[in-house]
């Protein structure tokens, strides 16, 4: 079995420290009110860590549309979009690959009704860096392992799958016994 070179094990550990991206918090959005084509740009920058390939796309014209028409996010005032409206954008582009548009507004909408939008910006900021921290964590632990390179990444890309698996399955479940919660405290 051939053991991974230093350099090898080097590239591992600076692929963890490049994937590691923050979310911006509220104090970091933009004070003034954007166009819809800035605001897209804007979540470029913010969110292009996101992208498995290089002609993937963040957000268009027609998705922020759609938000606005199925109240999952409010509508803009005379075509300019707030703070607000960033926020709503970048928890929805950073989760839409997990969960369901539908369990992310319900979801955004059952910590937005005990909080506002600024305290929950700052809330899923905060578990998505705590979250990062703990998946590159678990990374940085098989790439100190001694095994071949192919097992090494092999390995350690199974985990993280398996991973991403498991918990997309937990939050959708966590999602509908909360709504089926909600629904009977309607009753």
């Amino acid at each position: 079995m051939v053991k991974i070179e230093s350099d090898n094990k080097k590239y591992f550990e600076d692929y963890f420290k490049l994937v590691k991206h923050k979310l911006p918090y509220w104090e970091e959005l933009p004070e003034i009110d954007l166009y819809m084509d800035q605001v897209i740009a804007l979540m470029e920058k913010y969110l292009s860590f996101h992208k498995t390939n290089e002609d993937d796309v963040i957000i268009t014209h027609s998705m922020i549309n759609n938000y606005v028409k199925h109240g999952i996010m409010p509508p803009p005032n005379k075509k300019k979009y707030s703070r607000e409206h960033i926020a709503y954008l970048i928890i929805i582009c950073s989760l839409k690959q997990a969960l369901p548009i539908q369990d992310i507004k319900e979801l955004i909408e059952n910590r937005v009704k005990r909080t506002s939008i600024q305290e929950t910006l700052n809330f899923y900021s905060d578990m998505y860096d705590q979250t990062m921290n703990t998946i590159l964590a678990i990374g940085k632990k098989y790439s100190k392992k001694n095994m071949v390179e192919d097992e090494l990444f092999t390995d350690t890309a199974l985990y993280m799958a398996i991973g991403s698996s498991g918990s997309k399955y937990i939050a959708s479940q966590i999602v509908k016994i909360n709504e089926e919660h909600w629904e009977k405290e309607e009753k």
